[in-house]
Order: structure tokens, then C-alpha cells, then sequence
């Protein structure tokens, strides 16, 4: 479903599956990829909400989090997501691009030499999920 250039049917599928299993976690991360990558970034947010409210160290719904904040214009509130993220996985490098790129859109730039080091510590303290 998701190959197509409509996400609609996609979505829909997972809407069913949800009706079927509401607690699967996985299946509210996937309707939120499947919004957000239909243009739907404000629709997926309330989707990986889902998934972490049953999930709370879902590392994945965190930086999916981190990508739709980022697609609707949030910079700041992204990166505090993708720090998150790597609170729970601090070797996933493909979170540490979005996290350059959203602190460089958000003119952060005062944070890239921690980006750089890789020092979570520091940026946790200076980017606090509230």
C-alpha cells in the first residue's frame, strides 16, 4: 500500500488494522509514517502520540515524532524529539543528521560543536523534552 503515489488506501488499511488491534503500538507508528509521508504531518503527530502513550521507549515513533515537527515548520521542537530518540538509541546516526539539519534550521548553530562529539549529556540538558 504504501509504494503508490496515493497514501489514502494505506491509510485507510491502517485504520482498519487499528479497529481490529488498537494497543499495537507498531501499527499507530506505521498510520503516522503513512500520514506524514502523504503530506499529513499534522495527522501523524496524533498518531505516534498513540504509539507512545502504549510504547513510552518506542525509539522509533520519537524520531518519526522529530520528522513531522520538522516537516511542519518546528525546528526547535524536533530536534527536542530527535534528543529523545537518542536517549534510547544514541548509535542511530541517521538521528543524528535530523538533528544537524533541525538545529541548523532552527540557527542553533551554538549546538553543532555538541552535535559534533556526539555529547548527549549536554544536549539532553540543553534541549529538555517539556
Amino acid at each position: 500500500h504504501n509504494l503508490g503515489r496515493s497514501y489514502d488506501p494505506a491509510v485507510a488499511s491502517f485504520r482498519n488494522a487499528l479497529a481490529l488491534r488498537p494497543t499495537d503500538y507498531s501499527l499507530w507508528n506505521k498510520l503516522g509514517a503513512t500520514l506524514a509521508n502523504g503530506s499529513r504531518s499534522a495527522e501523524a503527530v496524533a498518531a505516534y502520540q498513540k504509539a507512545l502513550e502504549l510504547k513510552p521507549n518506542y525509539m522509533r515513533a520519537w524520531a518519526n515524532m522529530g520528522i513531522a515537527q520538522a516537516n511542519l515548520g518546528s525546528y526547535d521542537a524536533s530536534a527536542r524529539f530527535y534528543v529523545r530518540a537518542l536517549g534510547l538509541n544514541p548509535s542511530a546516526e541517521s538521528v543524528w543528521g535530523y538533528l544537524r539539519t533541525s538545529l541548523s534550521c532552527a540557527g542553533r548553530l551554538d549546538l553543532m560543536p555538541l552535535v559534533d562529539v556526539e555529547d548527549l549529556p549536554a544536549l539532553q540538558q540543553q534541549l529538555p523534552l517539556s
